[in-house]
């Protein structure tokens, strides 16, 4: 039997990881660090961090750094930060990047297109509509929330973003943003995005190889607890059990299902901690990009497991906004290679669809039932 330590993932990709809880010799937490308006720690063994006490200590530093660095670019919210300066740009405007801008932002622009504009990092106007993404007021009742016109306007801003033109010129990085405009109530608006997830991910990944450039083989890093790169667990070769958090929680039933990962990276998105729901409608802070509404696909949350934790932060958040048939038609054309999992509400009751082999999870909570199985390599939902 293979050795397992239990993490509680939540499901949503900009709340936390619930806990840890290990077999003996647990991980210690190292101090937080903050980024892109989000928590983010390494969870290394005391072993490690008695026998390595040198590279840990480097490790930090090296990380503080990256993070402050990418804080600077990446951040929607930080004054001066390359995003900021696009975003506070006028329509048609050129916007010189640093180089981690250019790749996430080249990364985001490959996504859009790969996922048919599922995930689209221009909904920024929708977020803040819909009282998310630092806007300074939830919406109570229904008269609180956006028209229908005010979203239709946003929703042009939106689809201009595959108009930006990236360019690298002389060893210089530039956007140009698209020059499509709207006007609502007398201002007039140009597009914006926020690549914080995307950004999350990508961090996730440089941090992972600062682990490897100081031979660190044990523990894991989390960044905004949505975003994990993890090692092997505790001083050996064992694997981490990941809990998976249900999305609709109740005493006693806080994981729908355990799946067992090392030396892989993985996001999550779901509705379960970023909503609030007025007149019995549940509005998180996914916005389906085909409505520039919060999702009402069915689809509650949804996990990737793989190579690439940025591209996972926006497999995540496109599978849920394709809704069930759709995302299964795309994990088979685009995601063999990595494990993944999303539930379902189909109104009776609750659904898991996975790629993931039998003997690769456990089903947790009775309330869920797996509905699909796997025939050569691709998903088929049960009769």
């Amino acid at each position: 039997m293979k050795k397992f330590a239990p993490i509680l993932l939540s499901t949503l990709f900009a709340v936390p990881l619930a806990g840890c809880t290990q077999k003996p010799a647990a991980p210690d937490t190292s101090p937080f660090f903050f980024a892109m308006v989000a928590d983010a720690a390494y969870v290394l063994p005391s072993t490690v961090k008695e026998s390595q006490e040198s590279d840990c200590y480097a490790l930090y530093g090296e990380t503080r750094g990256l993070l402050n660095e990418l804080d600077r670019s990446l951040s929607s919210t930080v004054s001066g930060s390359c995003i900021s300066r696009f975003n506070g740009a006028a329509a048609g405007e050129k916007v010189e990047l640093d180089e981690h801008a250019y790749q996430v932002f080249s990364l985001a622009m490959e996504l859009y297109e790969i996922t048919d504009g599922y995930y689209n990092p221009a909904v920024y106007y929708n977020v803040q509509a819909y009282g998310f993404g630092g806007a300074t007021e939830m919406p109570k009742t229904e008269d609180d929330l956006p028209s229908d016109e005010v979203i239709a306007e946003y929703n042009v801003l939106s689809a201009s973003f595959a108009q930006v033109e990236l360019s690298e010129e002389g060893g210089r990085y530039y956007a140009v943003k698209p020059d499509t405009t709207v006007e609502i109530d007398g201002a007039v608006y140009s597009m914006k995005i926020d690549l914080g997830g995307l950004g999350k991910g990508y961090a996730v990944e440089k941090a992972d190889g600062l682990m490897d450039k100081h031979n660190i083989k044990n523990g894991y890093f989390t960044f905004g607890e949505s975003s994990i790169a993890l090692k092997r667990f505790h001083d050996g070769d064992g694997n981490y059990t990941l809990g998976l958090s249900s999305p609709r929680y109740t005493a006693g039933k806080s994981q729908y299902a355990h799946t067992y990962v090392s030396d892989s990276r993985l996001s999550t998105s779901g509705d379960n901690v970023q909503y609030y729901e007025i007149g019995g409608v549940r509005y998180s802070h996914v916005i389906d990009p085909t409505t520039g509404k919060p999702v009402q696909t069915g689809v509650m949350s949804a996990t990737v497991i793989g190579a690439s934790a940025a591209r996972n932060d926006a497999y995540t958040t496109a599978i849920m906004a394709m809704g069930k048939e759709r995302a299964i038609e795309f994990i088979n054309e685009y995601l063999s290679a990595e494990r993944v999992f999303f539930t379902y509400d189909n109104g009776t009751g609750y659904e898991i669809i996975t790629n993931a082999a039998e003997n690769e999870y456990e089903v947790k909570d009775e309330r869920f039932k797996v509905v699909s199985k796997v025939v050569d390599g691709k998903i088929v939902l049960e009769n």
